[in-house]
Parts: C-alpha cells; sequence; structure tokens
C-alpha cells in the first residue's frame, strides 16, 4: 500500500503531562514521557493516537467508517450491536518529538529554547518519512558556554547560557524569541522540567500529596502521520486548526494542545 505522510505542530496551550506509566522511586512521583536516547520530552505514539482516536470520536461518534478505517477497531468502546473485529488502523501515527521548550528571562515573559539537537531529530525523521527536510534555518552546536556566532553574544536565561538574537534566520513554527543552547546544556535543561504537588481530598481532608513533572504551556512538539489514500481531507479538515487534550488530568485543564498541519503530502 503506497502511503503519504504529513507533519503537524503540537502548541501545548495548557500545561501537559503525558505519564511515562513505570514506577518512580524518587521525590517526583509522575514523570513524563521521554525520548530514550535524548532523555527530552517526548509524545509517544500510543499516546498520540489515543488522544488523537478520542478527539475524532468526539466529532464523528464511535463506529463510524472514518473512525474505524485511520484508528481501527476499538470493541472495548463499540456500543452497536454489530460484532467487528479488533483492528489498529490504516494510519500510522508517530512520536511527537520536542521543537521549543519555554524558559523564564528578566528581559521578556520567556523565549523559546531549542538546540540544533531537537531540529536535526525531527529534520533526520522527515527526510526519512518524507523525503525532504522540514526545518530549515541557523542553529549553531556551539561548545558549552561559549557561544562562538559572528555579531551574537551570549545571554543567560535564569542558570543557563543560549545564544538570542532576532537576526538569526529560524522556523517561523517555533514562534517568536527563539533561544539556541548548546544540546549538552538543553539536555540538563530539559531534565528539569516544572514540577506541581498535588492533593488527594476526600470529604475535604487531605489524605495523599503527591508530585508530578508538567511539560509547560508553550512547549511545541512536531509528529508524523503516515496515511494511506482514504480520507486524507476528512483527517485534515477536523485537525487542522484544533485543540486537542493530550495525557492526562484533562478535568483541570491540562494538556489542551492546538493542532497545525506544516507539511502536506501534496505541497
Amino acid at each position: 500500500m503506497n502511503y503519504k505522510t504529513n507533519a503537524y505542530l503540537i502548541t501545548c496551550l495548557t500545561n501537559l503531562h503525558v505519564g511515562s506509566g513505570g514506577a518512580n522511586y524518587g521525590v517526583v512521583d509522575n514523570l513524563v514521557q521521554r525520548d530514550s536516547i535524548t532523555g527530552v520530552p517526548t509524545i509517544n505514539s500510543s499516546s498520540l493516537k489515543g488522544a488523537l482516536r478520542e478527539f475524532f470520536k468526539n466529532n464523528w461518534g464511535e463506529g463510524d467508517a472514518k473512525l474505524e478505517h485511520i484508528f481501527g477497531v476499538d470493541e472495548l468502546r463499540n456500543t452497536s450491536s454489530a460484532k467487528k473485529d479488533p483492528s489498529i488502523g490504516h494510519y500510522k501515527f508517530f512520536p511527537a518529538d520536542l521543537l521549543v521548550l519555554p524558559v523564564r528571562s528578566n528581559k521578556k515573559p520567556f523565549y523559546r529554547a531549542t538546540s540544533k539537537m531537537l531540529v536535526d531529530t525531527i529534520n533526520e525523521k522527515a527526510i526519512n518519512l518524507t523525503g525532504n527536510s522540514l526545518i530549515s534555518g541557523t542553529y549553531a552546536n556551539v561548545s558549552k558556554g561559549s557561544p562562538k556566532i559572528k555579531g551574537v553574544t551570549g545571554t543567560r536565561l535564569e542558570d543557563w547560557e543560549a545564544i538570542v538574537d532576532n537576526t538569526l534566520d529560524v522556523s517561523e513554527w517555533m514562534g517568536e524569541n527563539v533561544a539556541i543552547f548548546d544540546d549538552d546544556t538543553f539536555k540538563i535543561l530539559a531534565s528539569k522540567l516544572p514540577v506541581i504537588a498535588r492533593n488527594h481530598l476526600e470529604n475535604g481532608v487531605s489524605k495523599n500529596l503527591w508530585y508530578e513533572e508538567i511539560v509547560p504551556r508553550e512547549s511545541r512538539f512536531v509528529f508524523f502521520v503516515s496515511m494511506d489514500n482514504k480520507y486524507n481531507d476528512d483527517f485534515d479538515k477536523v485537525l487542522d486548526g484544533a485543540v486537542v487534550q493530550i495525557g492526562a488530568n484533562g478535568s483541570i485543564g491540562y494538556g489542551y494542545c492546538k493542532i497545525k498541519k506544516i507539511y502536506d503530502h501534496e505541497s
């Protein structure tokens, strides 16, 4: 079967917690998903596909032919009397890779931090899936603490040093006020995500206090979807520009993300 691949940008409108699901014996009880090689936050394929399936189900309804073709048949959720065999669907959903992470500053409310490592990861995947590089621009892989680009000086954001200069050619998908970090510093930065205390109440009495790691709002991810030639327009008509809830704690406003198509295989 001939598959074509589109790319989509996720912009976190609220804090995001997509849990790793593993046991943790540290101070933080619930950790976010991270890339197994780089250690930076990611959204695994299964979590992303599940969130998108729930979003499309709310638009099309369980049992809809488009929903079942794209995502597969989930017999546990099938409320119709017709018995259907479970299936995995015809679209392939890839993990969402981190593109920018907000960092506070005394000069502006925040900068959008990125690194050459993040851009290279997305571009390598784009080349393999689409045949084209996705993100262009200047992303120097400078040595830690020693940014060296002609005419550009280093800037400290919180405890970190980065390259901040509006003349740098960076992708429009990153937003304004982009700060470029060296790869090693960015890994350290991404390992220190905000942690929020959560409290379980029973009849107004605190029964359990736990700590949850979050990916802060204004973070951005890129993901790819490989699709056959069926229902492509229907898929994008619903998804492009939509707000989708991803991950846990939707009832308290976590995980609301805007999704935008940034690469179309037809263009």
